[in-house]
């Protein structure tokens, strides 16, 4: 670049003085700053204090349209050609308008330089650093139109570029006050005003705005008085269970969701049904209305006692006073004396009116589902099981099991139960009630049994071997349903074929000569069959009929609460030579039976 070449700025160059953000680099303002029409680039370069800078910036400068040179330069050198010294036609342009000369006739020549202006000594050397700034885009109609002021993406983007720009050369007085423009060769500026100054337009203000009433939002739900709607729960969930409600303690929580919880619930005067926790999530616009709306209640570690289960006839024929659209239970337990079924987990669906439509249960690993439908005043249930093992004593393990019924506010009718257990089946049905008291009835049979095994699964130390079948009729009556166990009574009818009686052998009781008690042994036989009386105290075998070959029995046998025996059995043994016949009195314990001959 020649250094004789003078510039002037033009109209995008006062344009950008006018506005600061044009030129982000604070070199390239500076510069032209400096640019006045009358100053040479080598003049410039002197103010600066760096050459290559300077010519590096007017370069950037000339190439963005913000300088142009002077149409009027006078040559204050010896040793240039005479061609450069040649006066160049046209009117000296104005400083701030870039307007090509016209043609015309040449202007006489121009007095002598004024003198050069002061030297800015404030103005602040960083290094060269520099950006490509692309054209700027140039009105094609006049008069120009004027140019937008930059956005606040772009205000907060030359924002944090000015932050991250550390000059090397920034001396410790410019790193505590921003540049501060003074007149320059007699142009008249407006200074830069110290510090940096954030213009924050609409959109960040509505954020802010949006963020303020969300905070706030979240204050208002956490610190709303809860507890002043407590009545009125209890009330409608009254309304609901038809049973008297009690809630410990309301709060609000926002997680996993945004929701109402209500912790150490009750129901009933004698607390037959409990819940931890439960988690509401409400339609909060609802709350606003008559008719509340809760999309979903999440009971947490639910226990019902005794007759609780029953009471959900009662809360099906009641009507909601709002409306709930599903319910989930977790760490549901059915406890009625020794029998606790727990370990449950399920969820209530609710048709588009709200009205309940389907429980559906699972306990623990998939051993048992139970589904439960509404029917006016009660609910059909359907119960599948697959290796579920009964809560209550005897601790039967079933492969399978279905079981269909009702379920009424005073009772629960099983009308049909299939079932899979030892090798054999079991079909029957079943009433349990809670009316005044607690009973129990119930019909079933057995086919195809395995003796030893149901034997040791009912806890007897007597043993058989063989294919049991078996006719039952089950009753108890209590005060609560806790006692029905203590009060079963079992009557029936059994038939064992092709088995074996382990610890008593009637044979070798028939046949010894002497007086003693016989132990041990076994007795073989094609058919067993006889009656069976159970009771909480002791249990009888009755109408005994045992049949094998040259042996018959018949007789019967008493068995205690604690294991003792008792009991006649008739034995008749043939043979080729003779017909021996012997009455044999049964004694000692289940542990250790013995069979001793009785004088008639």
């Amino acid at each position: 670049m020649d250094k004789h070449t003078v510039f002037v700025k033009t109209r995008e160059g006062e344009e950008a003085m006018r506005q600061r953000t044009r030129l982000v680099q604070r070199n390239l303002r500076n510069i032209l700053i400096m640019v006045d029409g009358h100053a040479s680039v080598a003049d410039l370069a002197r103010r600066f204090g760096d050459e290559p800078t300077t010519q590096a910036a007017l370069r950037e400068l000339l190439a963005g349209g913000f300088i142009a040179e002077s149409a009027n330069q006078l040559d204050f050198t010896t040793t240039q050609p005479p061609e450069a010294t040649e006066e160049i036609p046209g009117e000296v342009p104005v400083l701030t308008t870039p307007v090509a000369p016209p043609q015309a006739d040449p202007a006489p020549a121009p007095a002598a330089p004024p003198p050069l202006p002061p030297v800015v000594e404030e103005i602040e050397l960083p290094e060269p650093e520099y950006e490509s700034l692309p054209p700027p885009v140039r009105p094609a109609a006049t008069p120009l139109p004027v140019a937008p002021g930059p956005g606040w993406l772009d205000r907060i983007k030359a924002l944090f570029a000015a932050k991250a720009e550390k000059p090397a050369a920034r001396t410790k007085k410019a790193a505590k006050e921003e540049f501060e423009e003074e007149p320059i060769g007699g142009a008249d500026l407006k200074p830069i005003r110290r510090g940096s100054m954030l213009n924050v337009g609409w959109p960040v203000l509505g954020l802010f705005a949006v963020a303020g009433v969300a905070v706030l939002l979240a204050l208002t739900l956490l610190l709303y008085p809860y507890g002043r709607h407590l009545p009125d729960i209890e009330r409608n969930a009254s309304a609901m269970l038809q049973d008297p409600v009690k809630v410990g303690d309301i709060g609000f929580s926002f997680l996993p969701r945004p929701h109402i919880a209500l912790r150490n619930v009750t129901v009933g005067k004698d607390a037959h049904l409990t819940i931890a926790s439960v988690r509401a999530v409400p339609d909060f616009f609802s709350l606003l209305g008559d008719r509340k709306v809760f999309h979903e209640l999440a009971l947490d570690r639910v226990a019902v006692k005794d007759a609780g289960l029953g009471r959900l006839a009662l809360a099906s024929a009641g009507k909601a006073p709002v409306e709930i659209r599903h319910i989930t239970i977790q760490g549901l337990s059915l406890t009625a004396g020794d029998a606790d079924l727990g370990g449950i987990g399920g969820e209530v669906k609710m048709t588009a009116a709200g009205a309940l439509e389907t429980i559906q249960l699972n306990a623990a690993e998939g051993t048992l589902k139970i589904e439960m439908r509404p029917k006016g005043e009660s609910y059909q249930i359907a119960v599948t099981g697959n290796k579920w093992k009964a809560p209550f004593k005897p601790n039967l393990t079933f492969e399978w099991i279905e079981v269909a019924g009702e379920l009424r506010a005073s009772r629960l009718e099983l009308s049909r139960i299939d079932a899979k257990a030892y090798e054999g089946l079991v079909a029957g049905k079943a009433v349990l009630g809670w009316a005044g008291g607690a009973t129990f009835t119930g019909d079933l049979e057995l086919k195809h049994m395995n003796a030893t095994r149901l034997l040791a699964a009912l806890g007897s130390d007597l043993s058989a071997e063989g294919e049991l079948g078996a006719r039952l009729k089950l009753a108890a009556k209590a005060d609560s349903l806790g006692k029905l166990a203590e009060a079963l009574h079992t009557d029936g009818t059994f038939e064992m074929k092709r088995g074996v009686a382990r610890g008593l052998d009637l044979g070798e009781a028939v046949r010894s000569t002497g007086r003693g008690p016989t132990r041990g042994g076994e007795t073989k036989f094609e058919q067993l069959s006889g009656t069976f009386s159970m009771d909480p105290k002791d249990s009888r075998l009755g109408n005994l009929r045992l049949s094998s070959g040259l042996l018959m029995a018949g007789g019967s046998l008493g068995i205690a609460r604690d294991g003792q025996l008792s009991g006649a059995m008739n034995v008749e043994l043939k043979s080729s030579a003779a017909t021996q016949r012997m009455l044999l009195a049964v004694g000692g314990t289940t542990k250790d039976p013995m069979l001793t001959p009785s004088r008639r």
